[in-house]
C-alpha cells in the first residue's frame, strides 16, 4: 500500500469554471507556453465572449461588498489600509476603538475618516482578502489548483486622477482584474528579470523606468484582465472616475525554493557537509574546494524522486485548505441520505498506510483515522471525485449502500469531505 498526496478537487467543480478561462479565455497549456514568467497579457472584456464566465469581476467584489466590509462587517487592521501618492496613511487617520464585548478594539474601520480620506485622493487598500471574502477564497483556491502556486488577493479602491504608487516591480506575478470604473496603467520591460523577494523594487532608485517607452499604455475598463510577470514595471492612475481593481498575487515556487527545500535535507545525507567551518586562521586555504566538490558530489547523488517529492510538497501545500461550515457539516454527518451529495475538501492532504491487522489508517495532518481495511477502495473514490452513498455503492467499490452511508458519514464527522447537496453525485 503506498501513501499518497489527493489531487486537489476545485470548489466549483463540476461547474465548468476555470479561473484561467474566465479571466484570460485561454488554457493553462496555453497560458505556460506563450506568457507564463514570460510576457504580459491582457484580454478585454468583450474579448472573452463565449469564455466560460461572465463578463465583469463584481461577483467577486462588488462595490456594496466594499463598503460592507468596511461598515456594518468590521473589516480590522491590517485587512485594510489607506495610501495617498504612495505613502501610508497613519492609522488614525481612518480607525476608530469600540467595545466588543470586554475588551476594546482599537483598530476598526472609521467610516467618516475613510471616506474624508478617500474624497481628498486617498486610495483604499483592502490587504489578504482571501482571507475574509467568500467568492474571492474561493475563485483563490481554484486558481492555485490550477496553476499550482499559491494563491492571495488585494483590492485597490483610488478615487478619481489618483496616483496609489509610482512605477515598481512586484515580485510576484499579478493578475490585475478591473472591477469598476476605469484605470490607466503603463507598463516598462524588467529592470530585473524574475526579482525574488530578496531584490524589492526599492532597490532600483528612485527613477527605475530610466526615460524608456512603454510596453503597454493603457486604460482596464470593467471587465479586462491584465497578467504581468513579476518584475515588469508599472503604475496606475486613475481617470475621472474612481476605480476598483483586484491584484491577485501568483506566489509561485522557484527552483531555487526547490533547491533550498532539498539543502534543508542535505546534512542528514552527507557527513562531509556536517563539518564544521575551521576555527579563524586554522584553514590551510583548501576548505572552499573541498566543500565544492562535496557539494557537487551531493547535487549528483540527489534522485529525481527526491526533487519530485519535493515538488508535490510545495504543489499541495500551495492550495489553501477549503474551510468546514461547523453547522452545515454537523447537520450533513447526522441526516446524510442515499442520494446525498459529498465531495472532497479542497486542499486537504492526507495519506493512506497500513494500521495494523485488518485496519487502515487515513492520515489528515496529525489525526488517524483508523477504518477496516476493506474500506480502502471506498476510500479512494471518496476521496477522488464527489459522491453519494447510492453513487458509491454503485461505483464497484466493495461496498454496499448502507456501508457507504456509514462511511460517508464517518468522513463528514472526521472534516475530510464537505456536503455538496442533495443528489449532487446520486
Amino acid at each position: 500500500m503506498t501513501t499518497e498526496l489527493t489531487a486537489p478537487v476545485p470548489a466549483t467543480a463540476g461547474a465548468g469554471a476555470s479561473p484561467l478561462a474566465r479571466c484570460f479565455a485561454t488554457t493553462p497549456e496555453r497560458f505556460a507556453a506563450e506568457h507564463w514568467n514570460a510576457r504580459p497579457l491582457l484580454v478585454r472584456a468583450a474579448d472573452r465572449a463565449g469564455a466560460d464566465a461572465a463578463p465583469g469581476f463584481d461577483d467577486l467584489l462588488s462595490p456594496a461588498d466594499v463598503d460592507e466590509l468596511l461598515g456594518p462587517r468590521g473589516l480590522r487592521v491590517p485587512f485594510f489600509s489607506m495610501v495617498r501618492d504612495g505613502v501610508s496613511l497613519p492609522r488614525s487617520a481612518y480607525t476608530r476603538a469600540a467595545n466588543a464585548g470586554n475588551q476594546r478594539l482599537a483598530d476598526l474601520p472609521d467610516p467618516d475618516g475613510i471616506a474624508a480620506a478617500h474624497a481628498e485622493g486617498a486610495t483604499i487598500v483592502l490587504n489578504a482578502l482571501h482571507r475574509v471574502h467568500p467568492p474571492l477564497a474561493a475563485f483563490c483556491r481554484d486558481l492555485a489548483v490550477e496553476l499550482g502556486h499559491q494563491t492571495q488577493v488585494n483590492v485597490y479602491v483610488t478615487p478619481p486622477g489618483a496616483q496609489g504608487f509610482k512605477p515598481h516591480h512586484d515580485t510576484h506575478d499579478v493578475l490585475v482584474l478591473q472591477v469598476d470604473g476605469r484605470k490607466h496603467w503603463t507598463i516598462h520591460p524588467p529592470v530585473v528579470e524574475l526579482p525574488l523577494r530578496s531584490q524589492p523594487s526599492k532597490d532600483l532608485g528612485p527613477d527605475p523606468v530610466g526615460g524608456r517607452a512603454p510596453v503597454v499604455d493603457t486604460v482596464l475598463e470593467p471587465g479586462d484582465a491584465l497578467y504581468l510577470p513579476r518584475g515588469w514595471l508599472h503604475s496606475a492612475q486613475t481617470t475621472d472616475e474612481r476605480s476598483i481593481h483586484l491584484t491577485v498575487g501568483l506566489l509561485s515556487t522557484t527552483w531555487a525554493d526547490v533547491l533550498g527545500d532539498l539543502l534543508t535535507g542535505a546534512g542528514h545525507e552527507d557527513v562531509a557537509l556536517r563539518h564544521a567551518l575551521p576555527l579563524p586562521g586554522q584553514g590551510d586555504g583548501t576548505e572552499v574546494a573541498a566543500f565544492r566538490r562535496a557539494a557537487l558530489a551531493w547535487l549528483e547523488s540527489v534522485d529525481d524522486a527526491a526533487v519530485e517529492r519535493v515538488v508535490a510538497a510545495r504543489r499541495a501545500r500551495a492550495v489553501t485548505v477549503e474551510p468546514v461550515g461547523a453547522l452545515a457539516q454537523d447537520r450533513a454527518a447526522r441526516t446524510l441520505g442515499p442520494g446525498d451529495g459529498v465531495r472532497p475538501r479542497v486542499g486537504l492532504r492526507w495519506t493512506l498506510c497500513p494500521d495494523g491487522p485488518e485496519r487502515v489508517a487515513l492520515a489528515v495532518g496529525p489525526r488517524r483515522i483508523s477504518l477496516p481495511a476493506w474500506t480502502e477502495p471506498a476510500l479512494r473514490e471518496a476521496l477522488a471525485r464527489p459522491t453519494s452513498p447510492r453513487a458509491l455503492a454503485a461505483a464497484g467499490v466493495g461496498i454496499d449502500a448502507d456501508d457507504a452511508q456509514v462511511l460517508l458519514r464517518r468522513l463528514l464527522r472526521e472534516r475530510v469531505l464537505l456536503p455538496a447537496g442533495p443528489g449532487a453525485a446520486s
